[in-house]
């Protein structure tokens, strides 16, 4: 679901590091123990694409704790976020963003993902400028933004090892956290050094959608793919899921590196587990696992219809 900009605002916070967090100074007995996970969505993004995070936390116990809260220093407003236990709906006057995560018992986990449409460099981080892309982000038990730095009396935790979303201005790669339905899509200005161009219609909003084409992706394909032409495309579309709908992904080749009978031309789909499916050219309205052929230009552009990531290529 998507919230507001104001929720979304604070859905950030929680979203930074991973460390396992055990307190030597306790303002308990028997404080938690905290375990921090989080994960880039996607760890590499186009210049112009939305960063995403997930953040998970485990309270491993033995104690249960009361209130939990998530905040980061960065105020760059996210463009989404949701969280699975509490909410995001809070921000205070210096503009950092606050999420109240209430109870978390021993065992439970909360799992909050945030994603950011622009590109930004005042993480917060030391006091000043950090790495693009690396926000610091704290979980606390009072509320307080940042109060002690995560290094007192086991009420806070934070990740002093997190890393960065990596940009990649390489203009065979395109996508990242795909706030919208928008396309995501590689080069098209076609040439000797750029024989195909992939682009990713996403089945849905909010999902990780990257495309990467070009001499340095490559598939294991053998005996269907003894007779393939122009390039390899590598398609992530929410890491692996298998989608209700089918969504297509085209790809746009040189007349001249593709077959003169466009008839003969079919496509090898080489699945997340290794599998490799042979998609001919659909033969009704019904568009799945087929794809559809034409000529553009001096191009011939192909449309295939599948409900999952893998890699893509042309073979006759």
């Amino acid at each position: 679901m998507r919230i507001t900009t104001f929720g979304r605002f604070l859905g950030a916070l929680c979203l930074a590091g991973s460390l396992t967090y055990v307190a030597s100074a306790p303002a308990s007995a028997s404080p938690p123990r905290w375990v921090m996970d989080v994960t880039n969505l996607p760890p590499v993004v186009g210049p112009t694409s939305a960063m995403g995070y997930q953040v998970k936390i485990l309270n491993k116990g033995p104690s249960n704790i009361s209130q939990l809260y998530l905040v980061t220093k960065t105020k760059q407003a996210p463009a989404y976020a949701v969280t699975d236990h509490g909410s995001c709906a809070g921000v205070d006057p210096s503009g950092q963003l606050f999420c109240t995560i209430g109870a978390l018992n021993a065992g439970d986990t909360v799992t909050v993902v945030v994603a950011y449409s622009s590109h930004f460099t005042d993480t917060g981080d030391n006091g000043g400028p950090g790495d693009p892309g690396d926000p610091v982000f704290q979980a606390n038990t009072t509320g307080v933004t940042f109060s002690d730095g995560g290094t007192s009396h086991g009420d806070t935790l934070m990740d002093p090892n997190e890393t960065g979303t990596t940009f990649l201005d390489d203009p065979n790669f395109a996508g990242g956290f795909s706030l919208s339905d928008v396309p995501v899509l590689t080069d098209h200005d076609l040439s000797d050094s750029n024989k195909q161009a992939t682009e990713i219609d996403p089945p849905a909003s909010d999902l990780v959608v990257t495309a990467e084409d070009g001499p340095m992706v490559d598939f294991t394909c053998k005996k269907i793919c003894s007779k393939a032409f122009g390039e390899w495309s590598a398609v992530n579309v929410n890491n692996g899921q298998q989608f209700a709908t089918f969504f297509p992904i085209t790809l746009l080749v040189r007349a001249i590196d593709a077959p003169n009978n466009l008839s003969q031309i079919k496509v090898a789909h080489v699945l997340d587990n290794g599998k490799t499916v042979e998609l001919d050219q659909c033969t009704t309205d019904v568009l799945q696992n087929c794809i559809v052929v034409s000529p553009v230009g001096t191009n011939v552009q192909i449309k295939v219809y599948v409900n999952q990531n893998g890699g893509i290529r042309g073979i006759r």
